[in-house]
């Protein structure tokens, strides 16, 4: 017989006290004794909910009364299923914890595992209490299949990945994972409505956790930064933030990608792109932009991106995707000035002087760009950013919303989010 597992509110003692009426997994009331894992045990014991094991003897399911011998408070076993390969742990990259951000920054909100979604296995979602997987293309015929077959005591996040406007478009998969959640994750406050419509699973904005203190740590004081301006899309992406400064007389750079040629990749690239050159997405966009005064850097690890780009003097970023407005996190985390659209989602809580309605008001974006470089009272004005405004970010905080979302049936100020 398989393990058993209840939900239930423990009173402290070491009696056999009464508890009161939960709910309970499985529904039956014959007596049987516990010294195994409570999967989905999330309750309230000394005004903090825990995972716990119990060790005693349980006498009434119905009624309710139990005795036990001792309880340890453990951590929800969390599986992050994302784009990027490999499988670890927070424990084996600890070192990173302080700057990582995207789906990754969940594994250390929760101390827990990462690993490739396509390759997910239902033993590998069965062995955890909570999967939070993003909704990474390649993978959602496999999510899908985990999703659905998961154990009842697997929780289910999905999170929404990229652009919204990618979900505008019927594709197959996508509605059948998002309506076998628990939960769903929208990244993007003016997204929630449609995804709300679009899946007939709990959907909240509650967007990304984010390590604002350790990347605050790589700023580059005021003074030492270069009067250059940083188009942050990768250059091959859009050309549109080059076209806004071209004629500015300010220098400007940007990063584009470094051709891989492991083995995984190079038939690939072979076919796709005719070259293993791993400057090709170097040259083209150069060749494609007709400027060679441009500085094109390839990409790099998170610390190393921070304190380049802390010193850049302004950055540029005329987005026009709903996504989860990372460019605005870091450059407010680093105190940094970015000028770009609302569509971010973020820029009017930390810029709201250099807000665009959209990604073709280059005149405005001129006009800032050129004011921060010259008025020096309006530049320290819009950077100084106290980290207090990134406290609903910070991962302790977002790990506690998502734990009430999950298992808390009373409403939360995160669902009346708008």
């Amino acid at each position: 017989m398989g393990s058993k597992c209840l939900l239930v509110t423990f009173v402290h003692g070491n009696s056999l006290d009464p508890v009161p009426p939960a709910r309970i997994i499985p529904t039956h009331s014959e007596v049987f004794n516990i010294g195994f894992r409570v999967k989905s045990a999330y309750n309230s014991f000394g005004g903090k909910k825990i995972f716990a094991n119990y060790s005693g003897v349980v006498y009434r399911v119905f009624g309710v009364s139990i005795r036990y011998d001792r309880m340890i408070h453990t951590e929800p076993k969390v599986l992050v299923l994302g784009g990027n390969r490999g499988r670890w742990s927070a424990s084996e990259r600890a070192s990173e914890a302080a700057t990582m951000t995207g789906i990754e920054s969940w594994v250390y909100a929760f101390n827990g595992n990462y690993q490739q979604g396509v390759v997910a296995t239902r033993r590998n979602i069965n062995d955890h209490d909570i999967i939070i997987a993003n909704t990474n293309s390649p993978a959602l015929e496999n999510l899908v299949r985990c999703c659905q077959e998961r154990g009842t005591n697997t929780k289910w996040v999905t999170l929404i990945e990229g652009d919204a406007h990618d979900y505008l478009k019927p594709r197959p998969y996508i509605r059948d994972l998002l309506d076998s959640s628990d939960l769903v994750i929208c990244i993007n406050k003016y997204t929630q409505s449609f995804f709300r419509n679009f899946a007939s699973a709990k959907v909240v904005y509650l967007g990304m956790p984010y390590p604002a203190e350790g990347i605050r740590a790589l700023a580059t004081p005021q003074k030492q930064r270069r009067r250059e301006i940083f188009l942050t899309p990768m250059l091959l992406t859009r050309w549109s933030e080059y076209f806004c400064t071209k004629d500015m007389g300010i220098p400007m750079y940007g990063y584009e990608n470094r051709l891989t040629r492991n083995s995984r990749s190079i038939i690939q690239s072979l076919m796709r792109y005719r070259s293993l050159d791993p400057w090709h997405h170097h040259k083209r966009a150069r060749n494609l932009l007709k400027d060679s005064s441009i500085i094109i850097h390839r990409e790099e690890p998170l610390p190393q991106y921070f304190e380049r780009n802390g010193g850049a003097y302004v950055w540029l970023s005329l987005e026009p995707r709903y996504t989860w407005g990372r460019n605005v996190l870091d450059a407010a985390a680093l105190q940094v000035p970015i000028i770009t659209t609302k569509a971010t989602g973020h820029v009017e809580d930390f810029f709201p002087e250099l807000v665009l309605e959209n990604e073709f008001e280059f005149e405005k974006a001129r006009m800032l760009i050129d004011r921060l470089f010259k008025d020096k009272e309006f530049y320290s004005h819009v950077t100084t950013i106290p980290l207090e405004l990134f406290e609903s970010f910070r991962p302790e905080e977002k790990r506690r919303q998502l734990m009430d979302l999950l298992f808390n049936s009373e409403p939360t100020q995160n669902e009346h989010h708008t």
